[in-house]
C-alpha cells in the first residue's frame, strides 16, 4: 500500500458546517470545574455539544448545566476507569461529530481556542488533512493567575516549548520533551481515534495520541497560548511506577504504529528522529529502558521473524543513505565534534548544579 493510500481521508468538511463536541471528565474530582465550564461559554466559536463524563462519583453533575445554560450540555454515565476506556465507550455516542476536544477540571480555554484549532485543522500537509491540533499554554496557579516566569513549573514549560520556537523539526521536538501538556490540549478529528487504537488501560493517553499524530505528520501546533493550565509539581525523581507507566505508553505507541512503519517512509524517519532526540528527554522518558524493552522483544522473536524484519529494513530508502557522520569521517573531519560535546557537557553540569541548589531551596521552603 502506498503512503498516500495509507493516509487517505474523507473529503474536507467546510469550516462552518463542522460539529465539535467537548468532553469534560468529572473524574478525578478536582477543583475548578465550574471555571473550566464557564470558559466554554465564552468561545467565539461555541461547541455543538458539551459532554460531562460521570463515573458515578459526581452527584452534582446534573447541576453543572446551570454554569453554561446557553450551551447544549449532556451528562453521560461511564464505568469507573481510565479516560481511554471512557472515550472508547463513547465511540457510538459521538459518531455524528467531526471533531472532539477535551477539557479537564482546573484548565480553561481562551475565547478563541476552538475557532483557532478548527482553522488549524482546515490546513493540509502534502495533500493530507491534519488530524490533531495542540496550542500554547499559560501556566496558572490554583486561582487561575499566571505563574511567575521563574516559578519551576512555568520555567519547565518554557524549556519544553523552546525547541519548537527555535525551529526544531516536530519529531525532534517531541523526542526532546512532551510539550503539549494535559489532555485538555487535545483537539482532534473523531476518526483519528478510530484509526489509531490504543489500549484502554494506557497510562498516559494524551502523550500517546500527540506522539502518534506528530510522527505521522498529522499534528498542527498553534503557538498562541490558548489554554490555561494548572500544572502539577515537577517529579524530580520519578518512582518505579511512574517509569513503568511511561515505558508502557511508549510501547503502546510502537504497537499502534506497527502497520504504518512498514509502508510510510515519513513515519519511519520521524520515528527514528524522535527516538534519537529522546536520549536527552526532559519529560521522564527513559530511552535506555525503551531500548532494553525492544531488545527483549527481539530476543523472543523467531529466527524467521528476525530475517523478515531485517530484509524489510534493508529494502527501505533510508538504508541506502550514508549517515552524515560517516561522510565527515571520510573527509578527515571529527564526526563527533568532541570540543562541542565537552562544552555541552560543562553546560549540563552547570545546569545540574543550579537544579540542585533550587531543589535544596524548595526543600527548605
Amino acid at each position: 500500500m502506498s503512503e498516500a493510500a495509507n493516509n487517505s481521508a474523507a473529503p474536507e468538511i467546510p469550516f462552518a458546517e463542522s460539529s465539535v463536541a467537548v468532553i469534560v471528565p468529572l473524574f478525578p474530582k478536582l477543583p475548578g470545574i465550574r471555571e473550566s465550564l464557564a470558559s466554554l461559554g465564552t468561545q467565539t466559536r461555541p461547541p455543538n455539544l458539551v459532554v460531562l463524563l460521570d463515573d458515578g462519583g459526581s452527584p452534582e453533575a446534573e447541576m453543572f448545566h446551570r454554569v453554561v445554560p446557553e450551551l447544549n450540555v449532556e451528562v453521560v454515565q461511564v464505568e469507573p476507569g481510565p479516560l481511554a476506556a471512557a472515550l472508547e465507550s463513547l465511540s457510538e455516542y459521538l459518531a455524528n461529530f467531526d471533531y472532539i476536544a477535551l477539557l479537564q477540571a482546573g484548565d480553561a480555554y481562551a475565547p478563541e481556542r476552538i475557532e483557532k484549532c478548527l482553522a488549524a485543522l482546515q490546513q493540509s500537509r502534502e495533500g493530507r488533512p491534519l488530524a490533531m491540533a495542540v496550542t500554547g499554554m499559560i501556566a496558572v496557579d490554583s486561582r487561575g493567575q499566571p505563574l511567575p516566569p521563574d516559578e519551576p513549573r512555568a520555567a519547565h514549560l518554557e524549556r519544553l516549548w523552546a525547541p519548537g520556537r527555535a525551529g526544531a523539526d516536530l519529531a525532534d521536538w517531541l523526542g526532546t520533551g512532551y510539550f503539549a501538556g494535559p489532555a485538555s490540549n487535545l483537539f482532534l478529528r473523531r476518526d483519528f481515534l478510530a484509526s489509531n487504537p490504543l489500549p484502554a488501560d494506557i497510562p498516559h493517553l494524551a502523550p500517546a495520541l500527540v506522539t502518534l499524530a506528530g510522527l505521522q505528520g498529522l499534528l498542527a501546533v498553534v503557538h498562541a497560548p490558548l489554554l490555561m493550565h494548572y500544572p502539577p509539581p515537577i517529579d524530580r525523581e520519578p518512582t518505579p511506577r511512574a517509569m513503568a507507566d511511561v515505558l508502557q505508553t511508549q510501547t503502546a505507541v510502537l504497537g499502534a504504529l506497527a502497520g504504518k512503519l512498514g509502508v510510510s517512509p515519513e513515519t519511519r524517519r520521524n520515528f527514528s528522529s524522535y527516538h534519537r532526540a529522546a536520549w536527552n528527554n526532559l519529560s521522564g522518558l527513559r530511552e535506555d529502558l525503551f531500548q532494553q524493552a525492544l531488545l527483549r522483544l527481539a530476543s523472543l522473536a523467531s529466527p524467521e521473524d528476525i530475517r523478515a524484519v531485517t530484509t524489510e529494513v534493508l529494502r527501505s530508502h533510508e538504508a541506502s543513505n550514508v549517515p552524515a557522520h560517516w561522510a565527515a569521517l571520510f573527509d578527515g573531519r571529527d564526526p563527533l565534534d568532541l570540543a562541542g560535546y565537552a562544552s555541552a557537557l560543562r553546560r549540563t553540569r552547570d545546569n545540574l548544579e543550579e537544579e540542585r541548589i533550587e531543589n535544596e531551596r524548595l526543600k527548605n521552603i
